[in-house]
């Protein structure tokens, strides 16, 4: 990804959602990769490489420990680097205004719509 405009609101972006629930990523990323990290992004420079390989990694991390679209920062490509494909489920809650990758899936239908961390209002239902 490249370090223009676009791609660095795609990491405030992620920044954004990383702050919204540090306490729950907190307990789910390795205590030593998270304070390595978290501290390269809470005091970097934005601008710079050292920051955005912070946020990388806190993405990684989250994406690993289980959390679908991790941070939500769209997934590096390179040789022998494609991205498995999703586990298929029927039913899923996407982004209202499509500003983050992430998705909620479900096995099953919910009565109660979730709420998008970035944006503030219901997610959108999709699949069925």
């Amino acid at each position: 990804m490249g370090h223009g405009s676009k791609a660095r609101r795609l990491y405030e972006d992620a920044v954004e959602y990383l702050c919204r629930n540090v306490d729950e990523l907190r307990e789910l990323i390795d205590s030593r990769l998270w304070e390595a990290h978290f501290a390269v992004v809470r005091s970097a420079d934005p601008a710079g490489s050292e920051w955005r390989e912070a946020v990388r990694a806190l993405h990684d991390a989250a994406e690993a420990a289980g959390i679908p679209g991790g941070l939500g920062l769209p997934p590096t490509m390179g040789v022998g680097d494609w991205p498995g494909g999703p586990t298929p489920r029927s039913v899923g809650w996407v982004c209202p205004t499509q500003r983050c990758a992430r998705v909620d899936l479900r096995d099953g239908v919910t009565p109660e719509t979730p709420t998008c961390a970035l944006a503030g209002e219901p997610m959108r239902l999709v699949g069925g």
